[in-house]
């Protein structure tokens, strides 16, 4: 019998495979859009996700990461979702969609009323994942040959999030 996945808080041990599975994937994939995505809050993910308000969680199968979200608090109301990935041999298997409800439970217990998702147009996966939820287009940026997209989810609704 497989173990389940698990969705927790980083830990210190955990800082390295964070930055491997990241850089991985934006390497692979997303090599054009590299210079969008400053890597600074993966070097210093304690600063950077370590105060009230922000959180930076992993998904993992047994030993092995396999996933990343984080939430950055901007203001009050306002929180970004930040570094939503998930390795490639986990895709289709829902583990965006437990992650992303991780980071809108959190949400839902700081109390933001909103949840802003910046991105570009060749991070398609996360951005249906995203629209699956509720969020919706609210800008559209063009900067050299990438595209920045801006989606809002308004949390005041009561956005639903399965208890799995």
């Amino acid at each position: 019998m497989t173990q389940p996945i698990t969705i927790r808080r980083f830990r210190q041990e955990d800082k390295a495979l964070i930055k491997n599975l990241i850089s991985e994937i934006m390497a692979h994939e997303f090599k054009e859009a590299q210079n969008v995505y400053p890597t600074g809050d993966i070097e210093e993910l304690e600063k950077a996700y370590g105060n009230i308000g922000d959180v930076f969680f992993v998904a993992e199968d047994g030993d092995r990461l396999i996933g990343t979200v984080a939430i950055k608090k901007e203001d009050e109301r306002v929180a970004l979702l930040r570094r939503l990935f998930v390795s490639t041999q986990y895709r289709k298997k829902q583990i965006g969609l437990k992650l992303l409800e991780r980071a809108l439970k959190f949400c839902q217990e700081v109390g933001y009323q909103e949840l802003v998702f910046k991105t570009t147009s060749q991070m398609q996966g996360a951005i249906q994942l995203c629209q699956k939820k509720g969020f919706i287009q609210r800008a559209k940026i063009q900067l050299g040959d990438t595209e920045l997209l801006k989606y809002v989810l308004s949390l005041r609704d009561g956005v639903k999030v399965s208890e799995s």
